[in-house]
């Protein structure tokens, strides 16, 4: 069977492109798996104990480190208060969303390491559901096209912020080689940290100078992994949804005939696909939707896992995000010169970030909805009452869900309620209208 394959493949190029396999899939976390383990997160990767105490040891130096930094920065914002004129307030604006960006790279990797096996839970779940071999036409669209989105956004975030570091950390060190130059040259550190001790003094100015620079690296490096998971999780599990209407639409055929022209959706799907038996049509229609039903749990726990994991740490990242646009604003403005972009860089970072988090939130929300929508556009009235009653209740359970999402009744029945009161008709007053007109 595997030798047909590729001699058919072979054969047949224009089809290489609607085959897929579990590596199409692990390529996608490529990026964020090895920012993590520079960063000292081992995710998906098999290690012996003492290297997992290793790998443990490193990650909390590295978040005792941070988290002295955070500290060290919050003490010379209060020092830098004393003074009381506008060049100190404008210090503070600048040590803003540095201070900012340190709180969050904490919470996000914590919740990584908190949350580790359910992480590679979601990865190894999702990757299970993957296509593995040749898919159509409408399937092959669905994922290439999130390929393509996901690839950009990884490749666009990863860029952004690694634009940011250099804009932010080139400065001190062109200083430093024009003092090696010879020329006169001007002390200037990352960040405003309090310390007890002169920082400009030989030597101490040096070893200062790389420990800050391997804080802003791994401050980086862990809001941008941690971003990236989210957006990728979500991404799978949008494709999954949107894959799973492609089932749900093909569930129930319906012949062709006036009341249903070959042109409309349901005819071109009907008309070119081999009819069974009706027996064994029931009978593929249950094992059909009990497998979807089972993929659409799957997918609404996958979903909650992700809620469960990030709803704190995106609460406190839009509340940063609030005030990183506002001081980056002021300091692109006031500070900068027109030639210096490492506050510039800054905004754009934090703006991409908001932009990509409420992105691919909202295409979850068009997912879950378009499953609902396939749901009713199936050929629902066409299938036996068991098949009817089970999409019944899957329509139900979206109604369910949306109301643990928090919307508003209103915005439900305007969704859900106006394709449960028209089923409802035609699965118990239909068959009885049925009734009365045989007798």
């Amino acid at each position: 069977m595997t030798s047909f394959k590729k001699i058919f493949l072979s054969k047949n190029p224009k089809y290489l492109d609607k085959v897929y396999n579990r590596n199409d899939y692990d390529k996608t976390f490529v990026t964020p798996k090895a920012i993590l383990h520079w960063s000292g997160i081992k995710m998906t990767h098999t290690i012996t104990e003492l290297q997992g105490k290793y790998w443990s040891v490193y990650y909390w130096f590295e978040f005792v480190n941070i988290f002295a930094a955070m500290c060290l920065e919050f003490l010379g914002m209060l020092d830098t208060a004393r003074g009381g004129t506008f060049d100190d307030a404008v210090k503070i604006f600048r040590m803003m969303p540095c201070n900012g960006y340190t709180v969050l790279s904490l919470i996000k990797s914590f919740n990584m390491v908190r949350y580790r096996p359910v992480y590679e839970n979601l990865i190894d779940e999702i990757g299970g559901m993957w296509p593995d071999g040749a898919v159509g036409e409408e399937e092959h669209k669905i994922i290439s096209s999130a390929l393509k989105q996901i690839n950009f956004v990884v490749k666009g975030y990863y860029y952004c912020n690694h634009y940011l570091l250099v804009s932010f950390l080139c400065p001190p060190f062109f200083q430093r080689i024009k003092g090696f130059l010879g020329r006169e040259w001007e002390m200037m550190l990352h960040f405003f940290y309090w310390l007890p001790f002169n920082p400009n003094q030989p030597v101490y100015f040096e070893i200062l100078l790389t420990i800050q620079t391997w804080h802003a690296i791994i401050v980086i490096w862990l809001n941008m992994s941690g971003d990236l998971l989210f957006c990728l999780f979500l991404s799978h599990i949008t494709t999954q949804l949107d894959l799973l209407s492609v089932r749900i639409k093909k569930l129930v055929l319906v012949s062709v005939d006036r009341q249903l022209p070959d042109h409309f959706p349901l005819g071109m799907l009907s008309k070119d696909t081999e009819r069974l038996s009706a027996e064994q049509e029931i009978k593929e229609q249950q094992q059909e939707l009990a497998e979807i039903v089972k993929r659409h749990h799957a997918l609404i726990r996958l979903s909650k896992d992700v809620e469960d994991m990030y709803s704190f740490s995106l609460l406190v990242n839009f509340l940063n995000s609030s005030i990183f646009i506002c001081f980056c604003g002021f300091c692109s403005v006031v500070v900068e010169k027109w030639n210096e972009t490492a506050y510039k860089s800054f905004l754009l970072t934090t703006l991409s970030q908001i932009w990509f988090l409420c992105w691919y939130g909202q295409k979850l929300l068009d997912s879950s909805e378009g499953v609902s929508d396939a749901l009713y556009k199936c050929g629902w009235y066409n299938a036996s009452k068991k098949v009817k009653t089970s999409i019944l209740i899957m329509l139900h359970r979206y109604s369910h869900t949306y109301d643990t999402a928090g919307r508003k009744p209103t915005d439900r029945l305007s969704h859900v309620d106006r394709y449960i009161s028209p089923l409802l008709l035609t699965l118990y007053l239909v068959p009885q209208l049925g009734q009365h007109l045989e007798k």
